[in-house]
């Protein structure tokens, strides 16, 4: 099934879509307050400073506040220079090198910059490498279906940011880039044999990461066998289950979520402490805005002028949606717990300014709009 190309026309400059821009604002708010009230008391006893967490939160906030706006207005066709999208790639693989070498090592996972420095080049990757593929697969419109000239290069690239990530320790956040990497091509009209073929492999090599360690096998173990589990593994995950579930249909009002019973709570399971303070009305509100945001998102990727914008979009909103139905998926037990943040709520600056710059680039393709697009598909495939 391949999208086909659309007749070219001069692209209809539109202006900022107000749903989008208000959902990102209502998710970035509801974020913060969730933060300072589910993190304060774990701050209070673990910092000796309430307002550790939601202080510094704050601050990246600002700093991510001006790179949305300014990721709005750049100018995507200007930074689809060869030269450009190169250099971006190669520093992306260079800086994703040196935490896996010589990272600050927490909780196993060696994600974060040597020193005081608190960085995560991997969520540097999840902006670069989607543009990277948006931009050839746009390029190679006509080559689709020659496997060695277009595809095979596309996932030798992919392929290496989830191994350098592995190396890491963040099989997350491999697993997940590789995903994305694979639905942009699924969207791009790539041959479904070549698609199913990969998929296969992908699932025999992750199988093998699986088995290879020991940490890893035992989360599944532990995920397999809720009664049994360490502190930090399913200990963590059934207090997130009876959090939410105290928190009935109405919740237990703002304030009232604390969650010192859970390690680490500003981070993975800070929507726990959302869903007792706010209830089962509060999580459905969560949910509709949630899914507000996607299907304003995939529509802007629908409408948009260009292969390489829509795929852009497409490839942004997904990695958006799926981090927040991981997450979700965690704190229920639905899936083994994986590390993955939920975007605008989970403290840290490098996943918040992530989630705004691409947030800010759906803004900026929707700016940009043949609509209404006809997407016609060809059976061929």
């Amino acid at each position: 099934m391949k999208i086909a190309k659309h007749q070219k026309k001069k692209p209809q400059k539109m202006p900022l879509d107000f749903i989008l821009l208000a959902s990102v604002a209502l998710l970035f708010g509801l974020g913060l307050v969730t933060l300072y009230s589910g993190s304060y008391n774990y701050a209070e006893e673990t910092w000796k400073e309430g307002l550790h967490f939601i202080s510094r939160q704050l601050g990246f906030g600002i700093g991510g506040a001006l790179v949305f706006f300014l990721a709005i207005f750049l100018n995507l066709e200007r930074l689809r220079h060869k030269t450009l999208v190169s250099l971006a790639l190669l520093i992306t693989l260079a800086l994703n090198i040196i935490p896996a070498l010589w990272g600050r090592e927490i909780n196993g996972a060696r994600r974060w910059f040597p020193g005081a420095f608190s960085f995560q080049p991997s969520e540097i990757a999840k902006i670069v490498l989607p543009f990277y593929l948006a931009h050839m697969l746009d390029r190679k419109q006509e080559a689709l279906d020659n496997f060695s000239r277009t595809v095979l290069p596309l996932l030798i690239v992919s392929a290496l940011f989830s191994c350098i990530i592995l190396l890491q320790n963040s099989f997350a956040i491999a697993v997940f880039l590789a995903v994305n990497a694979w639905l942009v091509l699924f969207m791009a009209g790539v041959k479904k044999r070549y698609l199913i073929s990969v998929f296969v492999f992908a699932i025999i090599i992750a199988l093998a990461m699986v088995v290879m360690r020991p940490h890893r096998i035992a989360r599944l173990y532990y995920y397999l066998h809720p009664g049994e589990g360490p502190l930090t593994g399913n200990y963590q995950v059934q207090q997130s289950i009876n959090a939410v579930a105290s928190g009935g249909f109405w919740g237990k009002g703002l304030g009232q979520g604390d969650m010192s019973g859970v390690l680490e709570v500003q981070s993975d399971f800070i929507f726990s402490s959302f869903a007792k303070e706010f209830g089962f009305l509060g999580v459905l509100m969560f949910v509709c805005l949630s899914a507000l945001f996607a299907v304003q998102g995939y529509l802007v990727a629908y409408r948009a002028d260009t292969v390489f914008r829509r795929l852009l979009a497409f490839s942004y909103v997904t990695i958006i949606t799926m981090q927040t139905f991981i997450n979700l998926a965690v704190i229920v037990r639905v899936v083994p717990t994986t590390g993955i943040p939920l975007p605008f709520f989970s403290a840290g600056g490098s996943s918040l300014i992530t989630s705004l710059a691409i947030c800010g680039m759906i803004v900026n393709v929707s700016r940009f709009s043949d609509a209404p697009l006809e997407l016609r598909y060809s059976m061929q495939r």
